[in-house]
Protein backbone atom coordinates (compact mmCIF):
# COMPACT_ATOMS: atom_id res chain seq x y z
CA UNK A 1 0.00 0.00 0.00
CA UNK A 2 1.10 3.12 -0.98
CA UNK A 3 0.60 5.41 2.31
CA UNK A 4 2.03 2.03 4.59
CA UNK A 5 4.57 3.40 7.25
CA UNK A 6 5.54 0.73 8.96
CA UNK A 7 8.75 0.24 7.58
CA UNK A 8 9.34 3.83 8.27
CA UNK A 9 9.06 3.34 12.23
CA UNK A 10 10.22 -0.17 12.05
CA UNK A 11 13.80 1.66 10.60
CA UNK A 12 13.61 4.31 13.55
CA UNK A 13 13.23 1.74 15.75
CA UNK A 14 16.33 -0.11 14.49
CA UNK A 15 18.36 3.29 14.78
CA UNK A 16 17.77 3.45 18.23
CA UNK A 17 21.05 1.28 19.17
CA UNK A 18 24.39 1.38 21.13
CA UNK A 19 26.67 1.41 18.67
CA UNK A 20 29.46 -0.03 20.52
CA UNK A 21 27.63 -2.72 21.98
CA UNK A 22 25.70 -3.29 18.35
CA UNK A 23 22.33 -4.20 20.07
CA UNK A 24 19.24 -1.98 20.77
CA UNK A 25 19.85 0.59 23.32
CA UNK A 26 16.70 0.34 26.14
CA UNK A 27 18.16 3.87 27.60
CA UNK A 28 17.36 5.36 23.96
CA UNK A 29 14.03 3.43 23.98
CA UNK A 30 12.98 4.75 27.82
CA UNK A 31 14.08 8.58 26.63
CA UNK A 32 12.16 8.37 23.70
CA UNK A 33 9.06 7.01 24.26
CA UNK A 34 8.68 5.65 28.44
CA UNK A 35 9.44 9.63 29.41
CA UNK A 36 7.20 11.23 27.45
CA UNK A 37 4.40 8.73 28.53
CA UNK A 38 5.42 9.72 32.08
CA UNK A 39 5.20 13.02 31.37
CA UNK A 40 1.88 12.12 30.19
CA UNK A 41 0.46 10.85 32.94
CA UNK A 42 1.71 13.54 35.45
CA UNK A 43 0.22 16.26 33.23
CA UNK A 44 -3.33 13.96 33.73
CA UNK A 45 -3.37 13.59 37.14
CA UNK A 46 -2.24 17.45 37.62
CA UNK A 47 -5.87 18.25 35.31
CA UNK A 48 -4.41 20.28 32.36
CA UNK A 49 -6.95 21.74 30.01
CA UNK A 50 -5.61 23.19 26.77
CA UNK A 51 -7.97 26.58 25.76
CA UNK A 52 -8.53 26.57 21.88
CA UNK A 53 -5.69 28.58 20.84
CA UNK A 54 -3.44 25.71 22.76
CA UNK A 55 -4.59 23.20 19.98
CA UNK A 56 -3.92 26.33 17.08
CA UNK A 57 -0.35 26.96 18.47
CA UNK A 58 0.13 23.01 18.47
CA UNK A 59 -0.93 23.08 14.76
CA UNK A 60 1.36 25.52 13.83
CA UNK A 61 4.10 24.20 15.65
CA UNK A 62 3.73 20.29 13.84
CA UNK A 63 3.07 21.92 10.53
CA UNK A 64 5.89 24.22 10.35
CA UNK A 65 8.50 21.58 11.76
CA UNK A 66 6.92 19.38 8.83
CA UNK A 67 8.20 21.94 6.17
CA UNK A 68 11.27 22.25 7.82
CA UNK A 69 12.03 18.62 7.85
CA UNK A 70 11.51 18.15 4.38
CA UNK A 71 13.68 20.75 4.05
CA UNK A 72 16.71 19.05 5.89
CA UNK A 73 16.23 15.97 3.84
CA UNK A 74 16.73 17.52 0.76
CA UNK A 75 20.08 19.04 2.31
CA UNK A 76 21.19 15.78 3.35
CA UNK A 77 20.36 14.23 -0.34
CA UNK A 78 22.69 16.81 -1.79
CA UNK A 79 25.59 15.60 0.77
CA UNK A 80 24.67 11.89 0.08
CA UNK A 81 25.05 12.82 -3.94
CA UNK A 82 28.68 14.80 -3.78
CA UNK A 83 31.36 12.84 -5.34
CA UNK A 84 34.40 11.97 -3.80
CA UNK A 85 37.92 11.83 -5.34
CA UNK A 86 39.63 8.58 -4.28
CA UNK A 87 43.11 8.79 -2.62
CA UNK A 88 46.03 7.52 -4.78
CA UNK A 89 48.11 6.33 -1.36
CA UNK A 90 46.75 3.10 -0.63
CA UNK A 91 46.41 3.61 3.39
CA UNK A 92 44.55 6.97 2.58
CA UNK A 93 42.04 4.96 0.11
CA UNK A 94 41.18 2.65 2.68
CA UNK A 95 40.76 5.03 5.58
CA UNK A 96 39.06 7.17 3.23
CA UNK A 97 36.52 3.97 1.98
CA UNK A 98 36.08 3.57 5.83
CA UNK A 99 35.07 7.17 6.19
CA UNK A 100 32.97 6.85 3.22
CA UNK A 101 30.67 4.04 4.92
CA UNK A 102 30.63 5.50 8.38
CA UNK A 103 29.23 8.29 6.83
CA UNK A 104 26.69 6.34 4.11
CA UNK A 105 25.35 4.86 7.54
CA UNK A 106 24.91 8.27 9.67
CA UNK A 107 23.22 9.60 6.22
CA UNK A 108 21.14 6.63 6.38
CA UNK A 109 19.72 6.91 10.00
CA UNK A 110 19.36 10.13 9.57
CA UNK A 111 17.23 9.85 6.73
CA UNK A 112 15.11 7.07 8.57
CA UNK A 113 15.07 9.28 11.41
CA UNK A 114 13.63 12.55 9.32
CA UNK A 115 11.41 10.06 7.76
CA UNK A 116 10.19 9.31 11.45
CA UNK A 117 9.83 12.52 12.33
CA UNK A 118 7.97 13.97 9.07
CA UNK A 119 5.26 11.12 10.04
CA UNK A 120 4.92 12.04 13.07
CA UNK A 121 4.23 15.34 12.69
CA UNK A 122 1.42 13.97 10.31
CA UNK A 123 0.24 11.82 12.97
CA UNK A 124 0.20 14.71 15.77
CA UNK A 125 -1.68 16.79 13.58
CA UNK A 126 -4.72 15.04 12.46
CA UNK A 127 -4.65 13.86 16.18
CA UNK A 128 -4.37 17.08 17.51
CA UNK A 129 -7.53 18.45 15.39
CA UNK A 130 -9.57 15.00 16.44
CA UNK A 131 -8.83 16.54 19.98
CA UNK A 132 -9.84 19.84 18.95
CA UNK A 133 -12.99 19.27 17.78
CA UNK A 134 -13.70 16.55 20.54
CA UNK A 135 -12.70 18.23 23.36
CA UNK A 136 -11.72 14.52 24.78
CA UNK A 137 -10.33 14.72 28.23
CA UNK A 138 -7.23 13.17 27.54
CA UNK A 139 -6.15 15.53 24.74
CA UNK A 140 -3.91 17.75 26.78
CA UNK A 141 -2.07 14.91 28.01
CA UNK A 142 -1.49 12.91 24.83
CA UNK A 143 -0.32 16.87 23.32
CA UNK A 144 2.28 16.39 25.98
CA UNK A 145 3.49 13.16 25.02
CA UNK A 146 3.70 14.43 21.60
CA UNK A 147 5.67 17.49 22.10
CA UNK A 148 8.25 15.26 24.47
CA UNK A 149 9.01 12.86 22.12
CA UNK A 150 8.75 15.13 18.96
CA UNK A 151 11.21 17.26 20.91
CA UNK A 152 13.75 14.23 22.13
CA UNK A 153 13.58 12.67 18.80
CA UNK A 154 14.53 16.42 16.87
CA UNK A 155 17.54 16.72 19.52
CA UNK A 156 18.73 13.54 18.11
CA UNK A 157 18.35 14.77 14.41
CA UNK A 158 20.18 17.84 15.55
CA UNK A 159 22.91 16.07 16.72
CA UNK A 160 23.45 13.95 14.07
CA UNK A 161 23.20 16.12 11.72
CA UNK A 162 25.76 18.30 13.56
CA UNK A 163 28.12 15.39 13.48
CA UNK A 164 27.48 14.91 9.77
CA UNK A 165 27.70 18.97 8.82
CA UNK A 166 31.23 18.97 10.88
CA UNK A 167 32.72 16.03 8.63
CA UNK A 168 31.50 17.96 5.99
CA UNK A 169 32.96 21.31 6.88
CA UNK A 170 36.12 19.66 8.07
CA UNK A 171 36.31 17.36 4.60
CA UNK A 172 35.50 19.75 2.18
CA UNK A 173 38.25 21.45 -0.33
CA UNK A 174 38.93 24.96 0.60
CA UNK A 175 39.35 27.50 -1.96
CA UNK A 176 42.04 29.77 -0.54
Amino acid sequence: MKIDVTSIIIAHWQTLYNAEKKRTSYFDICAFYVTPVILAVITYASGVQFKPDHYNASITFFGIFLALLLNIQVAIFAIFQRKWEPRLDPRQASLQTQELADRRQLLAELNVNISYLIVFSCGSIALILVFFISSIEIGPSVIVLLYVHFLLTFLMIVKRSHALFQKEYRDSPRAD
